[in-house]
């Protein structure tokens, strides 16, 4: 009597969720015998079929085709063929399960993307979801699960900048730094600088410090420290390290400012608690020198200690010569 999905489905989520296998260990399928399996599988033998779903699953002696295999596996299976219909449920659930966690990806754009995930994320961007383009755009800036193509990557953040909603400014904001670098596109420092208003107004730090270093290097623009310091400003408060860092940096050599070592103080141990290796060596060099504070070579030594644990080798060196 044929099996139903709904049999199929049964089994698979038993099986799966008790941690049930299917009490046999089977080697691997001999590669050059694929046709012979498949010829014995077209004339009824269910084992065979089993075994062709397992070889067209793993791409054995053949190319890999999950839609092949499930056909193959679903003509063992009703063929009571029961290891045939946990794997064929095995796959189903599996699918689910990768679908729902696509939907997680792209709905909170901070977790990590995997290779697997590229032709999901891929559909659901052609599918006109404007704003899940910025985790393609990604995949393709960083060649997960696929090859790096800037060119793509720039047009499918542009997509997803333009749909125009909080959802997106990670979009715009890796689209400004494609026209501030030329990735993808000829260089424009002038959009670079429009794409960063619009996610700092929008409280992307990322934006913010963009714009502050812009401004403090006259990278793209005239330097002018008063609005540098007001986008650092902007971005340190919403905890970038690298903006906390230059800040100290500014009020400790008096760049622009009045220098002000208790300011310098506060942003580079802020920085350092981020976990910005350079913000951690200038509090060490701060006590070591007694610069603003009181000499301190303990709290130098533990300031060293963990910009060295962060991977700054300078501080490394320093610790060494306080030891």
């Amino acid at each position: 009597m044929k099996k139903s999905l709904k049999y199929i489905f049964s089994i698979a989520f038993i099986l799966i969720v008790t941690g049930c296998g299917v009490g046999v260990v089977l080697s691997p399928p001999n590669p050059n015998q694929f046709m012979q399996y498949k010829n014995d599988c077209d004339r009824g033998d269910a084992g065979a079929c089993y075994i062709v779903g397992n070889m067209y699953r793993d791409g054995i002696g053949t190319s890999i085709n999950t839609y092949r295999a499930k056909q193959a596996y679903k003509k063992a299976c009703e063929n009571n063929k029961n290891e045939a219909c946990l794997a064929l449920g095995k796959m189903y659930v599996e699918k689910d399960n990768k679908k729902s966690s696509i939907r997680k990806v792209v709905n909170n754009q901070n977790v990590n993307l995997n290779a697997s995930q590229f032709g999901f994320v891929k559909q659901l961007c052609d599918g006109g979801k404007n704003e899940e383009c910025y985790n393609l755009g990604k995949m393709y800036e960083e060649a997960i699960g696929t090859k790096k193509d800037y060119v793509k990557a720039f047009k499918v953040y542009k997509i997803s900048c333009e749909t125009r909603n909080t959802n997106t400014m990670k979009a715009c904001y890796a689209l400004g730094k494609f026209y501030y670098a030329g990735l993808g596109i000829r260089r424009n420092y002038n959009r670079a600088e429009q794409l960063f208003q619009h996610t700092c107004k929008s409280e992307d730090e990322k934006g913010c410090a963009e714009l502050g270093e812009m401004y403090l290097y006259g990278q793209g623009v005239k330097r002018n420290i008063k609005p540098a310091l007001e986008f650092l400003l902007k971005a340190c408060k919403n905890s970038n390290a690298k903006s906390c860092t230059a800040l100290g940096t500014l009020y400790v050599t008096g760049d622009g400012v009045a220098e002000d070592y208790s300011k310098a103080h506060y942003f580079f141990d802020k920085a350092c608690t981020i976990g910005d290796s350079l913000a951690c060596f200038n509090m060490g060099n701060m006590y070591e020198n007694g610069i603003g504070r009181a000499q301190n070579k303990v709290n130098a030594k533990e300031f060293y200690s963990k910009a060295c644990r962060l991977g700054l080798k300078e501080s490394c060196s320093s610790l060494e010569n306080l030891q």
